[in-house]
């Protein structure tokens, strides 16, 4: 079980997943982004993520590593009640020169699932002076790491939020969430909620507990909310139950230097410039048509599968067309891109099979990949000209589950030129699927 373990520790959902959930998003008009901390928190929570996400898309996915570990968080029963704070260390003031702020803490039961849809967001890193006037007070102590996020529509931009990482030199580190009117908090305090009053400011404190995890640990987090010139501030900051006291120390620290700061400078978010941003469905024939990327789609498709979406894309980070088509519960994804440096380190050789030859690792693929090889094992990419039917045959696999249709599998990638083609295919031969990339371009 330990394999597993270290396994899902380093899981994050594929690129391919990721771009259906977005197609399927969108069908409501906008897409949706959980907030920060609800992304923290669904990282505690990502092994359970990929399971879920299989059982709903039928694949089977080798996921690709991540750069930080997936702690499990399970929500903790109980009754409401507020908590005084431990007394702190009489030392840790002095050592710091940070003065610390008695909270009342309210216990929350349940985190919240949820999430937010920021139409038009587009986004920006804040350079040390603009964290200085949105954090006064803070940088001087803190190492500072933060992001604006806007929203946007054809009438312009405007400020969503303001998400931050936050760490005295050598201690933990802190999220803090700025947002026009109120700052969304991610847990739930059944019953009355008791504020602290800090500096003149109300403040609700509280804290949630996981439940222990596979060696008896848990993790205990605590957050707080209050308002500020009708600005909105979440604090977050979690750690080993263990260091709790030690937490509450730097948390309570925090919130009161926020407010002996005074409100964030958002003035210097007043007029953003917009950046090339596109959401937009398409039938296939304004696909075939995007300028682009279009000429890259199979001008025809296996007998029995149809036409289900596509999608075009651009914000900062992505720029791609993506389409996919459906036969029962088999599917064809189909995604086209410019090759980029981070693609690098799965292009490979037809040469290396243990990059990609799927009968040298069975399944669970867990046990069986090296941890070193998971990313180009996972979804390798080739170059057309050396694509041959026998790679794309090593590619393929069945699996047989319960109340899913059997079918061959397979997700790779081809370049042609610098156009990288990302394939994530069921119910499709290997011969037909060889063939239609074959004729790309032809």
């Amino acid at each position: 079980m330990k394999r597993y373990r270290d396994y899902f520790d380093s899981t994050t959902v594929s690129d391919a997943l990721h771009r259906r959930i977005l197609l399927y998003a969108t069908r409501s008009g906008s897409t949706r982004r959980p907030s920060a901390p609800m992304r923290r928190i669904a990282a505690y929570a990502c092994a359970a993520a990929v399971l879920i996400a299989a059982a709903l898309f039928g694949v089977e996915y080798l996921p690709r590593p991540s750069r930080e570990g997936t702690p499990s968080s399970q929500d903790v029963p109980g009754t409401s009640r507020p908590v005084v704070s431990p007394p702190a260390s009489e030392t840790a003031p002095e050592a710091s020169g940070i003065p610390e702020y008695d909270l009342i803490l309210n216990k929350a039961e349940s985190m919240l699932s949820a999430s937010v849809i920021i139409p038009g967001h587009f986004w920006r890193e804040l350079t040390p002076e603009e964290q200085s006037r949105v954090f006064p007070g803070l940088s001087d102590m803190y190492d500072l790491r933060a992001t604006v996020n806007f929203q946007s529509d054809d009438s312009g931009a405007s400020l969503y939020s303001i998400d931050a990482h936050a760490a005295p030199k050598g201690g933990p580190e802190s999220y803090i969430k700025i947002a026009p009117g109120e700052a969304t908090v991610d847990y739930i305090i059944d019953g009355e909620i008791k504020d602290s009053d800090v500096l003149g400011t109300a403040v609700s404190a509280g804290f949630f507990e996981t439940k222990p995890n596979s060696k008896g640990l848990k993790k205990v987090i605590y957050f707080a909310s209050f308002k500020m010139s009708g600005l909105g501030y979440y604090v977050e900051l979690g750690g080993s139950e263990s260091e709790k006291e030690k937490l509450l120390e730097e948390f309570s620290s925090l919130v009161g230097l926020l407010i002996r700061g005074g409100p964030a400078d958002v003035s210097l978010f007043d007029d953003p410039a917009v950046p090339e941003l596109r959401n937009e469905r398409m039938d296939l024939d304004q696909a075939r048509s995007d300028p682009d990327f279009g000429m890259y789609l199979p001008a025809s498709l296996p007998a029995g599968f149809s036409f289900e979406s596509a999608l075009r894309f651009i914000d900062q980070d992505s720029d791609y067309l993506y389409a996919t088509w459906y036969k029962g519960l088999g599917y064809i994804d189909w995604q086209v891109s410019r090759f980029e440096e981070e693609d690098e380190k799965r292009l490979t050789s037809v040469e290396d099979i243990q990059n990609y030859d799927l009968a040298l690792y069975p399944i669970p693929r867990a046990e069986s990949v090296p941890a070193e090889l998971r990313a180009v094992v996972s979804d390798p990419i080739f170059r057309i000209d050396d694509l041959t039917l026998d790679v794309v045959r090593a590619r393929t696999y069945e699996v047989s589950d319960a109340g899913d249709e059997p079918g061959p599998r397979m997700e790779f990638g081809v370049l042609y030129g610098e156009i990288l083609i990302e394939l994530n295919v069921k119910g499709a031969a290997p011969e037909v699927i060889f063939e239609l990339l074959r004729q790309i371009g032809k």
